[in-house]
């Protein structure tokens, strides 16, 4: 397709055109993030590619999950598993499948696993309402964040009691909103307060969704799948002013889905010719605790810190119950069973300090955590032959229960500085980083792992790495600078990787570990140019990142000479690389209309065969055109999405589905009832366009009938009304 150098050529030339016309009305350009340094610091001032999602923008786009809030940014995707299991992850600049760091509040999320086509432990976010914002820092992150940060990190803030608190004219603030959401026929009833006085601060806030499965377009041929789900959110927060302004705070969080889905879409179809029917009942809790201290004292050590501690747990329980006949008719009814849980705790502490020298001003930040996971998983299942009405404990020559991995607790242990030296009577700011990384995986097996073979080798992996990096900035003026950094990125082998144990006997299919399985590194190299003035930012980055170590999940590595048995195993790419161009541009045309564009372009190529990384997903220009009414009880926003073609893909064995490019807009219309009362609408979609997100479709081949079930929603609209007091 050739419309991508068109796209960069347009938008390039439309930014260096309204640079030179600035209109005389005042931007925001002290927007502060911590993403970058583990510190607040004007966005201005940050050496590397940031973006900000704020409260606002998750309101004014109607967004009832995490996938609505990042639908516009042109560097992310979302890694989709269908209609049963939603949004599994996130993919930023090519790369996800847990090489993204998601935290919120601090806290580490759960790892994201699947096996098979019935059994998906998705990634799990928070309630939308309760966002505060979400920074994302595009590349390698692991000088700060360690080895869950590979690709990125995605920050997550939830709300604290003075921050809703200056939305009133007291100290208290209440909110209660209701919600449709139309490509599930959603519906949500959300619930908030908090109140702040002078030592004690708090905020409440319980959340009801239900709704239907995901629609797909309506051009498509194939039977809809039916969905009905739940879900219940509670979430605390408590804020504790110890003494001046040292803060103590509890957080508690708890939120439960249920889900039973229909499955018709799949039925007749490849591997499902002969299954007739194929129902779904998951259930998913997702609990959170922490305590964090905030807290000044002005010594020779440090200015400010924070102490955090914390406990997590995340569990999945999916059943699965499919009718179908064998290959000589006999009627046949499997059942299924998944559970996957992981707990999370650990301890982290953050200390800064400024101080002068003789030539420069430094801030420096500095920390030390420590976190342990304990992760389990468990496969459950019979087949009853419904002629004789016999069950046996297998399936497909799977004998149950089993393990695919054996239980494992993974210790991680991390501590870093950053500098970051402003040169006086100078323009540089230098910011060098360094990070120590330790990382221990101890399986455990036991009789129920050892059902793929008491042959079945497991292995413990201890590994240790530096992280370096060095970051430079140029102040041009007060308006522009430019930087560049570069920065190494670290990833241990993940415990799915090292010690995976599925073993399928009736197909002669069976995956083994790999005690030679390398550490994932990364050399990233960025620059950038930054333009801040009154009426118009403008953003350019460029990136080159060179991944040495690439592990490749399961990769088929041929036949046992011995017994015939086709082997998989995960192992190590010998190098990747993924290069691209960021643009971004945003002008306050006048007192009513502003427009915001940004393009996402990267390029991504296996090194080792010279092919396409698939995981790359196709060329993203985002435009926002907004205009508010002089008394701002009218605010509409018109977003325009243009994605190009995938046109580099590594085809394998089978050729695979390449979807077109596309163009899709949405029109967001909010009106303010009176000072306190809000009603928003969102129609998507306006052009009833038919299209594939590439994130979700890019294993399936072109010849695959259930295409059609993976395609993205007709036209819809989404609804909310909220009222504050």
């Amino acid at each position: 397709m050739k419309k991508i150098p068109l796209y960069l050529a347009l938008s390039l030339t439309f930014s260096f055109s309204v640079l030179a016309d600035d209109a005389k009305v005042e931007l925001d350009s002290t927007t502060v993030v911590a993403v970058a340094n583990k510190q607040l610091r004007p966005v201005v001032e940050v050496v590397g590619a940031v973006s900000v999602v704020t409260a606002e923008d998750i309101a004014a786009t109607n967004s009832e999950n995490i996938g609505d809030a990042l639908r516009y940014e042109s560097t992310i995707s979302m890694e989709n598993a269908g209609t049963r299991f939603g949004d599994a992850g996130i993919n930023i600049r090519g790369i996800g499948n847990n090489r993204v760091a998601i935290e919120v509040d601090g806290i580490t999320n759960a790892k994201q696993f699947s096996i098979g086509s019935y059994a998906n432990a998705t990634a799990q976010f928070p309630e939308t309402d309760l966002i505060k914002s979400i920074e994302i820092l595009n590349g390698p992150a692991s000088t700060l964040y360690g080895s869950d940060a590979i690709g990125g990190i995605v920050s997550i803030k939830t709300w604290n009691p003075e921050d809703l608190t200056r939305l009133s004219d007291d100290e208290r603030y209440s909110k209660v909103r209701l919600g449709y959401d139309g490509k599930t026929h959603g519906r949500v009833v959300s619930g908030l307060t908090a109140w702040n006085g002078d030592r004690l601060g708090a905020v409440v806030s319980v959340t009801h969704r239900d709704g239907k499965a995901l629609m797909n377009h309506d051009s498509s041929t194939l039977q809809r799948d039916f969905g009905d789900w739940d879900e219940q959110t509670l979430f605390a927060k408590f804020v504790v002013n110890t003494s001046g302004s040292n803060n103590l705070s509890f957080a508690l969080s708890a939120t439960q889905r249920q889900n039973q889905t229909q499955i018709n879409s799949f039925l007749g179809q490849g591997r499902f010719s002969r299954t007739t029917q194929l129902l779904a009942d998951d259930d998913s809790n997702n609990f959170k605790a922490s305590m964090d201290y905030d807290f000044i004292l002005d010594n020779a050590l440090f200015d400010e810190g924070v102490v955090r501690a914390y406990y997590a747990k995340t569990s999945f329980n999916q059943d699965s119950f499919e009718q179908r006949s064998s290959r000589r008719g006999t009627p046949l009814a499997q059942f299924r069973h998944f559970e996957f849980d992981q707990s999370n705790y650990g301890i982290e502490l953050n200390l800064n300090k400024q101080y002068l020298t003789n030539s420069a001003i430094h801030n420096l930040v500095y920390g030390v955590e420590y976190k342990v996971a304990d992760i389990k998983e468990l496969r459950n299942g019979s087949e009853t032959n419904l002629t004789t009405n016999v069950t046996l404990p297998s399936i497909l020559g799977e004998v149950f229960p089993r393990r695919d991995f054996p239980n494992s607790q993974v210790d991680e242990f991390g501590m870093f500085v950053l500098d970051e030296i402003k040169i006086e009577d100078s323009s540089w700011t230098i910011i060098p980083a360094l990070r120590f990384d330790y990382y221990d995986l101890t399986p455990t097996r036991d009789t129920v792992f050892d059902a793929n073979g008491v042959d079945t080798q497991i292995v413990s992996v201890s590994e240790f790495d530096f992280s370096p990096k060095l970051g430079v900035m140029y102040e041009i003026n007060n308006q522009s600078s430019i930087y560049a950094q570069y920065v190494r990125g670290f990833r241990a082998p993940p415990f799915e990787d090292v010690n995976i144990g599925l073993n399928i006997p009736i197909f002669r299919l069976k995956a083994i570990a790999n005690p030679d399985l390398k550490s994932e590194t990364s050399d990233g190299f960025e620059v950038g140019f930054r333009y801040f003035g009154e009426s118009q930012q403008f953003n350019v980055t460029a990136f080159l990142t060179k991944y040495n170590d690439f592990i490749e999940t399961k990769a088929r590595i041929g036949v046992d000479p011995t017994t015939g048995i086709l082997l998989f195993q995960s192992r190590n790419i010998h190098e990747a690389e993924i290069s691209g161009i960021e643009v971004s541009h945003q002008w306050q045309i006048n007192d009513s209309f502003s427009t915001y564009t940004s393009l996402g372009l990267t390029h991504g190529v296996n090194r080792s065969s010279d092919e396409p990384l698939n995981t790359i997903s196709p060329a993203k220009l985002v435009n926002n055109l907004q205009w508010h009414s002089a008394n701002n009880i009218w605010n509409v926003n018109l977003y325009s999405t243009f994605v190009a073609k995938q046109d580099r893909v590594a085809q394998g064995r089978s050729s695979l589905f390449v979807p077109a490019g596309y163009s899709v807009f949405d029109l967001f219309v909010d009106y303010k009832l009176s000072q306190k009362q809000r009603i928003r609408l969102g129609i998507f979609n306006l052009t009833d366009k038919e299209y594939w997100n590439w994130q979700q479709v890019r294993n399936f081949s072109e010849d695959e009938v259930i295409i059609d079930a993976l395609s993205k929603p007709s036209r819809n609209v989404s609804l909310s009304y909220t009222i504050e007091f």
